[in-house]
């Protein structure tokens, strides 16, 4: 255990008498080998000081350091000292713990996603009317803030085949929670999800460059306002400030519209519900020769009809010359007859 002083004066009387030039030589060797040492290390506090009195030094103040920077005076001690100062110590680690040359921790880069799903369910179709309207009145009632309805709509006999679609954008925290009710509403129907999608679409260098370009912008107009109230010109000059600064107005608008419709876009999924109903199992296949009988006898009637009306339409200009022609001449032949007839019922000439 490392004393907490080390003092000549601990030695006897008769000692100190014999040995006092050899003590103050090596407490002065000691103390130029601490000084070297010292040298490339962090300076030794105030309340880590060191006392000298006399022919002796001790270490005053705060309690004993580790033993690897104890000094010891005497043969042994100068040669401990002198070894350390050759092979020398590391500094001490900061206070924190942590290297002085840590390289600092890079930082994640923002990403803007615009994300969009997508769910189609099969319904009853005497249900089906019923679960879509509670969809579009659950987005109505959680306010615009949380969900916007696109679009709404549906067709079809809820007795046979139906179909609707229902599109919107909402909040995605909300949007999540939204699906798994509109999955629990399609089981409690009797009905179920046959598909479900999500897509992503990565408009980070599309923002990031309308908003460069809108601080460019931005930056050119405040230009131009300064230019056109403290530098006074021609009024050619002013005029043209104006049109130009007009303009750059025009386009600082355009390009914060289209930065707003993409911030929308991340901020706000979309989502797309698509329903529907299927025949069942009998009525899809039973009555199937019957339809398909009434449908080719559709389909050769309405064949049938189009070439008859082909053949009217292909015949009827030479049907009315014919008729034209066959009654001019009977006309003349019964023409020839009657005179004929007139000539054979005249008398013929008496004879003197």
């Amino acid at each position: 255990m490392p004393r907490p002083a080390l003092a000549i004066a601990d030695h006897p009387p008769h000692a100190r008498r014999t040995s006092a030039p050899r003590g103050r030589t090596w407490t002065l060797l000691v103390v130029l080998l601490s000084t070297g040492c010292s040298a490339g290390k962090a300076p030794v506090p105030r309340d880590e000081g060191i006392a000298s009195s006399g022919g002796g030094m001790a270490f005053a103040g705060a309690p004993p350091p580790p033993p690897t920077r104890m000094m010891a005076v005497g043969t042994r001690g100068a040669r401990n000292v002198a070894e350390q100062s050759a092979v020398g110590e590391a500094p001490p680690p900061p206070a924190g713990g942590a290297p002085q040359n840590a390289p600092s921790q890079p930082v994640d880069p923002i990403s803007y996603l615009a994300y969009a799903f997508g769910l189609r369910l099969e319904l009853p179709g005497d249900r089906l009317v019923g679960v879509m309207d509670r969809h579009v009145a659950a987005c109505r009632d959680a306010g615009l803030r949380v969900c916007q309805l696109v679009s709404s709509r549906r067709d079809g006999d809820p007795t046979d085949t139906m179909r609707g679609t229902v599109s919107l954008r909402a909040e995605p925290h909300w949007l999540q929670q939204f699906m798994q009710t509109v999955q629990g509403d399609a089981r409690n129907a009797s009905g179920r999800v046959t598909a479900q999608w999500t897509t992503t679409e990565d408009l980070t260098r599309e923002i990031v460059d309308t908003e460069a370009t809108l601080k460019a912008k931005r930056a050119l107009r405040d230009r131009l306002q300064q230019l056109l109230a403290t530098r006074p010109g021609k009024l050619s000059d002013l005029l043209e400030v104006e049109s130009e600064l007009s303009r750059v107005q025009g386009e600082i608008d355009s390009t914060a519209s289209n930065l707003a419709a993409m911030r929308t876009r991340v901020m706000m999924s979309a989502l797309t519900i698509e329903y529907g109903t299927t025949a069942h199992a009998v009525a899809s296949t039973a009555f199937d020769p019957l339809r398909d009988a009434l449908g080719a006898f559709v389909v050769a009637l309405v064949e049938s009809s189009a070439a008859l009306i082909t053949a009217v339409g292909a015949l009827l200009p030479w049907g009315l010359a014919l008729t034209l022609v066959a009654w001019v001449w009977l006309r003349m032949r019964r023409r020839r007859r009657a005179r004929r007839a007139a000539a054979a019922e005249a008398p013929a000439p008496r004879e003197p």
